[in-house]
């Protein structure tokens, strides 16, 4: 069976651009149902607000809903699946995995090397089992890293599409013997996963951020205004206008220049481990 255990709901938001989620619950069932998905998490950062709905449409589809939450701990995020109750953020690690093995739930690490450091890095044997591929990692170097260090250290492994929008959906699959969301876990702590991932093509991602940026757009501007100098600020405006406005293939030019930067940034970082 098809599970996809890492994806993004409209629960999820970001601090300087609000919207990063893009789809609701009961679209993501939708998609993922099409896409011949048996299985999902929801994981929204700090949010269980949309588990009802997920938990309601995945019913109605005959599908398997494992609850989720992408939390945000003193080490970089970490994913709990199969809890009843959200977890507070902003604890240690070892005080997020406490809370969440009293819920009777596992933890994963996602993107553990990932090139915005929002991962949990080397502490990532601390979890049950560690993403090994992450459909967000473009560089390719941090899921490379994972599957590498997750092999030396027999940690169970994953993968997730890090899904933020519908487009994004299902580009990693967890393929997995279960059909409950208890046997999927106890599958996914004794190593029994087939992962098999696509990355999301650049196109895919500037239009997820030309949406996020249309729909905050008011509160980019608040921002703006409020955290840079004049000059600074006719330029973002600028820009902002001009990105939002505009489907032009430039953008996803700029898109696949700065995956080629990135690359090469996060070769220099292998180099240096």
């Amino acid at each position: 069976m098809k599970f996809e255990l890492h994806c993004h709901s409209w629960h999820s938001h970001g601090r300087k651009i609000p919207w990063e989620g893009l789809a609701s619950p009961s679209q993501i069932v939708r998609a993922l149902h099409k896409l011949g998905f048996a299985g999902f998490a929801l994981t929204d950062h700090d949010s269980i607000a949309g588990w009802r709905d997920a938990s309601q449409a995945a019913k109605r589809q005959g599908m398997v809903f494992i609850p989720g939450i992408e939390i945000s701990t003193l080490s970089g995020h970490l994913i709990a699946l199969g809890i009843n109750d959200p977890v507070k953020r902003g604890l240690t690690l070892e005080e997020t995995g406490e809370l969440v093995h009293e819920q009777g739930g596992i933890t994963i690490a996602p993107h553990p090397f990932d090139i915005r450091s929002e991962g949990i890095g080397d502490e990532f044997a601390k979890a049950d089992a560690v993403e090994v591929f992450n459909s967000m990692n473009l560089t390719r170097i941090e899921n490379m890293l994972a599957r590498m260090e997750a092999r030396k250290r027999s940690i169970p492994a994953v993968g997730g599409s890090d899904a933020h929008s519908l487009p994004m959906l299902g580009m990693t699959a967890n393929l997995i013997e279960a059909d409950d969301p208890d046997s999927a876990l106890r599958q996914i702590k004794k190593g029994r996963v087939r992962v098999h991932g696509r990355y999301i093509p650049i196109p895919v991602i500037v239009d997820w951020a030309r949406q996020r940026m249309r729909l905050s757009y008011a509160d980019i501007e608040k921002y703006i205004e409020k955290n840079y100098s004049k000059p600074r600020a006719a330029l973002a405006r600028f820009l902002l206008r001009r990105f939002v406005n505009s489907d032009s293939w430039r953008w996803d030019a700029l898109g696949y220049f700065a995956v080629s930067i990135s690359t090469m940034y996060s070769v220099a970082g292998l180099a240096f481990r």
